[in-house]
């Protein structure tokens, strides 16, 4: 008799768990949105009722991870482990079911690649802002100092002017470890180059750190033309709020756009191919020239205009010509310019004479839009710039009136 109550669990288990509730996603629209740890995904998933089950493979990951699936009307979480399947229902409009699967096998390919992401390391991090310290080198660039994959400690520029993050190819196995896994064209301001890449890296900046960070492997060979180590492109802070600081030498990354005083000046700033340019007016024998600039910090130089834009707006001849010199983007190649003595610019309403301004000779393969402002200008105005909206805030600084 002491052994029939075991005997009944072993034949009500079975059926209690055939009558469990399966979890239930309610949508009124095929396209899900996806958080799989700290990247999300907007409108990523489709739904498919005609496959059972229809399954999204996870990326690899250790401990537990948070998967939360959205539609238009509801929210799914699931804190999942891995080696383990995860099953679930997609109601479309009430009626359809779509079976769907989580499924954390590490031997299966990844539906989603992994999204740049970044935290603090310090423990009971909360504020609402990042404050990263930077120096102001003597080619004008910002220099920061940090790591990449438990290196050494390596020179890293901020660079406005580059969409992906770049390593010098020549420490790859030295200084730095990492895989390459691709190849990708490289836009410069003096042409495009084949270049490989290497997908998912750690760069470290202090407490902060940035996980799944793609690099290309950009043949730096100067150390006089690029006296850093790498570069952080834009995207690193695509979701942020970036202010940089000059008078005080820091980078300060806010969740919401900060009060901002009335010294600051607001422009749009347009993404076109992955750079984020600004409207400059050039203003020459009381002619003006407006066209859209490369906001460009990864730049030691003051400006430059491509040989159509000086063609089409007769600049060629119309300053006082000051030399000739040669300038080299991240493609290496060398351009000739003519550098020319600008009598006025206008950059976010604000005006400044007597530009040192360089005038390609030729035009650039495959370069499109080649005006650019470099960081010998830029370094005079303390910035506020946000990419989710398109916006960026100047105001003068105390370099304001030093010598270019």
């Amino acid at each position: 008799m002491k052994y029939i109550p075991a005997l009944v669990l072993l034949f009500i288990c079975p059926v209690i768990a055939a009558q469990k509730t399966p979890l239930i996603l309610k949508s009124n629209t095929r396209l899900i949105s996806i958080k799989e740890g700290s990247s999300f995904y907007k409108d990523i998933w489709e739904v498919s009722p005609e496959v059972k089950p229809d399954v999204f493979n996870a990326n690899a990951f250790k401990g537990t991870q948070k998967i939360v699936f959205y539609s238009d009307v509801d929210t799914l979480a699931f804190t999942v482990k891995p080696n383990k399947k995860y099953n679930f229902i997609i109601l479309l409009n009430g009626t359809e079911k779509a079976h769907t699967q989580i499924n954390t096998y590490k031997n299966n390919t990844p539906n989603l690649e992994p999204h740049l992401s970044y935290y603090n390391t310090n423990p009971g991090y909360k504020w609402a802002t990042d404050t990263i310290p930077f120096r102001l080198g003597k080619d004008n660039r910002i220099h920061i100092t940090g790591k990449i994959n438990d290196s050494d400690t390596l020179d890293l520029i901020y660079d406005t002017g580059a969409g992906i993050s770049a390593i010098t190819k020549s420490l790859i196995g030295n200084r730095v470890k990492l895989r390459i896994d691709g190849t990708t064209k490289n836009r410069g301001m003096d042409g495009i180059t084949e270049v490989q890449t290497s997908a998912r890296n750690t760069i470290k900046i202090g407490s902060y750190v940035w996980e799944n960070v793609p690099l290309l492997a950009v043949d730096y060979k100067s150390k006089t033309d690029f006296p850093f180590d790498a570069v952080l492109g834009w995207m690193v802070f695509e979701y942020k709020i970036v202010e940089s600081d000059y008078d005080f030498q820091k980078i300060i990354l806010h969740s919401s756009l900060p009060k901002l005083s009335g010294e600051y000046s607001k422009s749009e700033f347009k993404l076109i191919e992955g750079i984020h340019y600004i409207k400059v007016k050039l203003v020459v024998n009381g002619k003006e020239s407006e066209t859209w600039f490369d906001f460009d910090t990864g730049s030691n130089g003051t400006a430059f205009i491509g040989q159509k834009f000086a063609r089409e707006n007769d600049l060629n001849n119309s300053m006082k010509m000051l030399r000739k010199n040669r300038s080299k983007g991240s493609v290496g190649i060398a351009i000739e310019n003519k550098e020319v003595l600008l009598p006025k610019m206008i950059l976010g309403g604000f005006e400044l004479y007597q530009l040192r301004m360089s005038i390609q000779q030729q035009e650039v393969e495959g370069a499109g839009i080649n005006e650019n402002v470099g960081n010998n200008i830029l370094k005079r105005f303390n910035t506020v710039i946000d990419f989710t909206n398109e916006t960026i805030y100047l105001k003068p600084n105390s370099l304001f009136y030093s010598k270019m």
